[in-house]
C-alpha cells in the first residue's frame, strides 16, 4: 500500500458546479469533489470499454482518492476542519477572526498551529489568506430550440501561474496505480467538469513526492479525530458508529446522468447527502460506491470512499 500525489496544471478554465444544487452554469467553485472526479474517470473509461475494471479497483479499495485540493507553489492546502474546540483562536484580533470565518483551506505547513491554537506572532493572517485565482464569466448566445437568440453566462475558474489542484491517491499495487495514471492522462486531454465541449477543464498532471507531513497525517489512525479529505458516506451498517461523537456537515449530491444509453431522455441521478471534506469523526470508515440510478438502463455509481487525515488537538 502506498500514496501518490498529482498536481493538476490546468491549461484552460475549469467549470465545476456549486454545492447548492440547481442550475449553476453562471456560478462555480474551485475544487472538484472526489465523487465528481470518480464519475469523470468512469466517463473516460467507457470510451475504452473497460469501466468495470475501474469499478473493481475502486470498490475493492485498491484505489482510493481525495478531493482535488489547492496548491500554490510548493505549499499544499487541506480542508478547514469542521471542528469545535475550546481554543479561542484569534481572541481580540478581529482581522484574524474574520479571516478564519471566510477561509476554506489551511496550509499544510501551519496545520498543527491552526489546530492547537496560536498567538499572532506564531501565525500571520497573510499565510491563511491566499489567492488561488477566481471566477471568470463569459456571455454566450444559444440559438438552438429558441425562436430568437438567447444570451446566457458561463462561469469558470482561472488559476494563476504556479497554482492549481492536487489529488492524493492511495494504491494497493503498481497495476492499479498505472491504470489510474493512464486514465488521468486521457482525462486531462478530454477535460473534467462542465462545458468540456467549449474546451474547459483540460489539464496536464505532474507526479510529485508526497510531503512527509502529509504522509504522517494520512497514516495517523490514533489521532483525536479523523478528518475527511473528500466527500464520502459510510455504509448503513457503519453509519451510527462513524458519526458518533463527530463534527460534520452534509452536502447535497445530485445532477443529471451523462450517458447516451441510460435513457432516451436525460434523467437525473437519485439525490443523496454525503459528508463534506473537512468533517471530523472519531474513527475512520470504509464507505462504499452507491448505485444512484433511477429508472435508467444501467447502474450509476456515486463514489463514497475517501482518505483521512489524523487531527490531534
Amino acid at each position: 500500500m502506498g500514496y501518490s500525489l498529482y498536481r493538476l496544471e490546468f491549461t484552460t478554465g475549469l467549470h465545476v458546479g456549486t454545492d447548492r444544487g440547481g442550475s449553476s452554469l453562471g456560478d462555480g467553485r474551485m475544487t472538484i469533489h472526489s465523487d465528481t472526479f470518480f464519475s469523470a474517470l468512469c466517463c473516460e473509461r467507457t470510451k475504452f470499454g473497460d469501466i468495470n475494471r475501474l469499478y473493481d479497483f475502486f470498490s475493492s479499495g485498491a484505489l482510493v482518492i481525495s478531493d482535488t485540493l489547492p496548491y500554490k507553489g510548493e505549499e499544499y492546502f487541506l480542508p478547514k476542519p469542521v471542528l469545535h474546540t475550546r481554543n479561542s483562536k484569534g481572541e481580540g484580533n478581529h482581522k484574524l477572526k474574520k479571516t478564519l470565518r471566510s477561509i476554506e483551506f489551511i496550509p499544510l505547513s501551519v496545520f498543527d498551529k491552526y489546530l492547537k491554537g496560536y498567538s499572532d506572532e506564531e501565525l500571520e493572517v497573510e499565510c491563511l489568506n491566499q489567492y488561488f485565482g477566481g471566477l471568470v464569466t463569459d456571455t454566450k448566445v444559444s440559438i438552438k430550440h429558441h425562436p430568437e437568440p438567447m444570451p446566457y453566462h458561463v462561469a469558470y475558474w482561472r488559476f494563476p501561474e504556479d497554482t492549481g489542484l492536487y489529488i492524493i491517491v492511495r494504491f494497493e499495487n503498481q497495476s492499479a496505480l498505472s491504470y489510474f495514471e493512464e486514465t488521468l492522462f486521457h482525462l486531462g486531454l478530454s477535460g473534467v467538469g462542465g462545458k468540456q465541449s467549449s474546451g474547459l477543464g483540460k489539464f496536464n498532471f505532474k507526479k510529485v513526492s508526497l510531503p512527509e507531513k502529509l504522509y504522517e497525517l494520512l497514516e495517523d489512525r490514533d489521532a483525536d479525530y479523523q478528518m475527511l479529505l473528500g466527500t464520502a458516506l459510510p455504509e448503513e451498517k457503519e453509519l451510527e458508529e462513524a458519526l458518533s461523537g463527530g463534527w460534520y456537515t452534509l452536502i447535497r449530491r445530485g445532477g443529471f446522468v451523462r450517458s447516451e444509453i441510460y435513457s432516451e431522455i436525460q434523467l437525473k441521478k437519485r439525490t443523496i447527502y454525503m459528508l463534506s471534506p473537512g468533517s471530523c469523526l472519531r474513527k475512520r470508515f470504509n464507505g462504499s460506491i452507491f448505485d444512484i440510478s433511477d429508472g435508467g438502463n444501467h447502474p450509476v455509481w456515486r463514489y463514497g470512499m475517501t482518505l483521512f487525515a489524523g487531527v490531534r488537538l
